[in-house]
């Protein structure tokens, strides 16, 4: 069972997390040294920080009933809640009980065997609706945009040093600032959070009263700074939409935001594939989702089912999906590209009674990713108000991480350059690109500025909103928080250290490298801290531990990224605690490796033989 709803939980985070829950450098290297800068308060133009989660990064729970869960909101406690998910409910005990939800699962189960032995597909799509609905009841928004009140996302109306213990983990775990707050102090940082499963504009609502009956109020002052990431950028558009000319921002500091939605999602929802999907459905996309070793025996099984049938059945689940949870939710729906709207608008919103809330909602915020530029444009000229953009590319969708191979299943992962999740014209609005690893053409580079081209050519933002307010990371992924140097960057940004990516003498290069200190920082020194406890260091290993953590410091340090050699240092990090004892020696298991080889040998066999096809269809043919 554990494994049953792993799998479920990893393949619908992958087809939901786009947004979920981040170049190589300019040809002089030298590093201008830090400039001195006053402190925090200092002025009059500091202003309190406040962050926009993005999907993923805001924690939900849920209750056993409506009572508990006010009683906990007034307590400003979780401790009446039965569970707790940062996306997806990812507790299915409650489905597991229920007599409707096997009678469903072994309806389909029938139906999808008896589509392997029958060459047709006979699953049962009112089978796959009801698991869906079932599992996913706690993620379901109603016809008004709310989730059940038995489902809590807690919003802290005061700044991070007022936080409970969990708030404070909940905040550092998927916001790592720890490190850069620096002199701001924690008085001055405030979060908004919102469940993923949502109302854009309700949310936007919610911010407007947020910065004017919290934030401001208790900081005393006149604006704040909004710093949105990834999906918190449809919230920020939605917000200046309605709210913008009232003069509370006084910066918008964009990390990696959905500006104009994500393709891969529109895809999702269009159910447009890859030309290389028949060869990642056989070969490729379900060994990743479950992992080595069983995926390729699974690669195998599946071709018991003739492609067509196999894709048709796929077909039928995501659309299940998608029309059961994704096309209801007004803040998912906020994540279609503007350029793809109508086309989604005509086929699945248009003419269902049961919608008539979405598509308003959607319509509206449509003109607020067409009309964006002219907005930012005017809150500029009119208000005074500055923008800035920090984000990653480089990659196709799904191109990095484990998590998200499944987005290489979808058609634009063939033509994208992106953080493999958003597309880079969207996190740097309007910025033009060519598919991650190629170039521009030399005509295009020949007429365009080649201080806003990326250096290996394949991103120009000289066609963006604000091209000198922007800064890129090549090859980093879209969960950009352990980039430490760009969370300086963003920081410094809010606080008006910085404001133009265009002078010569900024200590961030435009165009950098990525960086990831995740394991650095979420393990490796923890787990020392944790051992030291209750061990000692010779002055041998000390002198070890000095040289390695100096290395780290230097590191972290500099605003020059270099991803080959930082990820060198962070690697000798954990050698030394193999050395320790801290961990135990990398496994060489010789029995677990013959069994991935023999079955990764018996999979790329049948697929040379058969190539992406299904048993059945070889026969056939």
């Amino acid at each position: 069972m554990k494994n049953h709803k792993r799998i479920i939980a990893v393949l619908l985070c992958c087809v939901m997390a786009f947004s979920a829950c981040f170049v190589l450098t300019s040809a002089d290297e030298a590093e201008p040294a830090q400039q001195e800068t006053p402190a925090y308060g200092s002025s009059d133009t500091d202003y309190p920080i406040i962050f926009v989660t993005g999907i993923g990064q805001s924690y939900s729970y849920l209750y056993a009933n409506e009572e508990d869960a006010k009683a906990d909101i007034a307590a400003n406690e979780t401790d009446r809640a039965t569970a707790k998910w940062n996306l997806f409910c990812n507790d299915f005990s409650f489905a597991l009980k229920e007599p409707a939800f096997w009678t469903n699962v072994l309806s389909f189960a029938g139906t999808f065997i008896l589509s392997a032995i029958a060459d047709h597909n006979f699953v049962s799509r009112k089978a796959v609706d009801n698991v869906v609905k079932i599992l996913f009841r706690y993620n379901t928004v109603d016809e008004n945009g709310e989730l059940p009140p038995v489902v809590v996302t807690p919003r802290m109306a005061y700044p991070l040093s007022q936080y409970t213990e969990e708030q404070r983990d909940n905040f550092f775990r998927t916001i790592p600032c720890e490190n850069v707050i620096g002199d701001i102090g924690e008085d001055n940082i405030y979060c908004f959070n919102y469940s993923a499963f949502s109302d854009t504009y309700k949310n936007a609502d919610s911010l407007n009263t947020f910065i004017n009956d919290a934030v401001l109020p208790q900081t005393g002052k006149e604006k704040a700074v909004l710093i949105p990431m990834s999906m918190g950028a449809s919230v920020v558009s939605a917000y200046l939409q309605q709210y913008g000319s009232q003069g509370k921002v006084a910066r918008v500091v964009s990390i990696v935001g959905a500006w104009h939605g994500s393709d891969v999602f529109a895809d999702l929802i269009e159910q447009k594939y890859s030309e290389n999907a028949p060869e990642l459905l056989y070969n490729g996309v379900v060994a990743d989702l479950i992992g080595e070793q069983w995926g390729y025996l699974v690669n195998v099984v599946l071709r018991i089912f003739p492609k067509a049938t196999l894709r048709s059945i796929i077909n039928e689940i995501l659309d299940s999906i998608v029309e059961n949870l994704v096309i209801k939710t007004p803040s998912l729906c906020a994540l279609i590209p503007y350029t793809r709207y109508e086309a989604i608008r005509k086929d699945r919103l248009e003419g269902k009674d049961n919608l008539a809330y979405v598509l308003k909602t959607a319509d509206k915020y449509y003109e607020a990713q067409r009309d964006l530029q002219q907005t930012m444009t005017g809150l500029n000229e009119n208000n005074g108000v500055d923008f800035f953009f920090i984000a990653g590319y480089g990659l196709k969708f799904g191109g990095f991480s484990d998590d998200y191979k499944f987005f290489q299943f979808f058609e634009t992962a063939d033509t994208t350059n992106s953080d493999e999740i958003i597309q880079i014209s969207s996190t740097v609005p309007d910025s033009s690109f060519v598919k991650a690893g190629e170039k521009f053409d030399e005509s295009y580079l020949s007429s365009h500025d080649a201080a806003y081209i990326s250096p290996e050519q394949s991103v120009d933002i000289s066609t963006t909103f604000f091209p000198d307010r922007a800064w890129l990371f090549y090859g980093q992924k879209h969960e950009l928080e352990y980039n430490n140097t760009a969370i300086r960057l963003a920081l410094d940004l809010a606080l008006g250290k910085i404001t133009s990516s265009e002078d010569v003498n900024n200590i961030y290069p435009r165009f950098n490298e990525s960086r990831d200190l995740k394991r650095l920082n979420r393990s490796y020194r923890p787990d020392l801290e944790r051992w030291l406890e209750s061990n000692t260091l010779s002055a041998e290993q000390q002198a070890l531990l000095d040289q390695n953590e100096a290395a780290a410091s230097e590191m972290e340090n500099s605003v020059i990224n270099h991803r080959e050699a930082d990820d060198k240092i962070i690697e000798n990090y954990r050698q030394m605690l193999i050395a320790f004892g801290v961990y135990g020696p990398d496994k060489d298991d010789s029995e677990s490796d013959f069994t991935n080889k023999a079955l990764k040998g018996i999979n790329d066999t049948v697929y040379n033989i058969f190539g992406a096809k299904g048993f059945a269809d070889i026969f056939r043919k």
